[in-house]
């Protein structure tokens, strides 16, 4: 019989926002939850969009840095933030009752200021936790009507 998978930190939930901040283990949204981004032309230059994440750390793994990174790309893999990626390193550590095994849910916030889209298509962040990808958070960029 295999070794079975270990358990890893994965995204519980990712979300695009206008705004977000976190602080003390929540997320304060402001115009959350969208997926269409609607610019009147091309290029264009879209002054503050953000990420609020959760990822579930289980016990197993905390004590140890993680590497949380995300990229944005486009709908052909292209990679579109100066630098390529944005990444926060994080410490989780481990409650202070050993009976308490329970996983860890450990909040971020990414904000992206003046991204500029050359033209109209489907675009996605990429997270990854540790060098592999958790998930893909995709929106289009769209003309207004």
């Amino acid at each position: 019989m295999p070794d079975p998978e270990p358990i890893r930190a994965a995204v519980d939930f990712a979300l695009l926002a206008d705004a977000v901040q976190a602080v003390q283990g929540k997320l304060f949204i402001l115009g959350g939850g969208w997926d269409t981004l609607y610019v009147s032309s091309f290029p264009a230059r879209h002054p503050s969009l953000a990420i609020g994440l959760r990822v579930r750390v289980p016990w197993s793994v905390t004590g140890a840095s993680m590497r949380i990174a995300v990229e944005l790309q486009d709908a052909d893999g292209g990679t579109l933030l100066p630098g390529g990626q944005v990444v926060h390193t994080a410490n989780v550590s481990r409650r202070s009752s050993q009976m308490d095994r329970a996983d860890i849910g450990l909040v971020r916030s990414f904000t992206f200021n003046n991204l500029q889209f050359e033209k109209a298509g489907d675009y996605s962040f990429v997270i990854s936790i540790d060098e592999e990808v958790s998930t893909r958070l995709r929106f289009s960029v769209r003309t207004k009507r």
